[in-house]
């Protein structure tokens, strides 16, 4: 797996928690403007991750479930613990 993989992972789940976050606390926002908002933050991240020829490298499997891991429970307590 390369590191633009793990990269790209991230940008989905911190993109969801990121939109979730402002549509429950800060403005209620209407489906389509959040699936808009969401779908823009996300092409733009993979887009800014994709300019990096060093994140081209391979990483090792140990890495890469680390890496997995600490998204999944990041994800279980912005939505469990903020209340998202």
């Amino acid at each position: 797996m390369k590191r633009k993989n793990l990269f790209n992972g991230m940008i989905l789940a911190f993109s969801v928690i990121f939109i979730r976050f402002i549509d429950v606390r800060v403005y209620d926002m209407p489906l389509i403007l959040t699936l808009v908002l969401l779908m823009v933050l996300i092409y733009g991240g993979i887009r800014l991750v994709e300019r990096f020829p060093a994140l081209d490298e391979p990483v090792s499997k140990r890495t890469s479930l680390i890496t997995n891991t600490l998204v999944i429970v990041t994800i279980f307590l912005a939505f469990f613990v903020l209340g998202l």
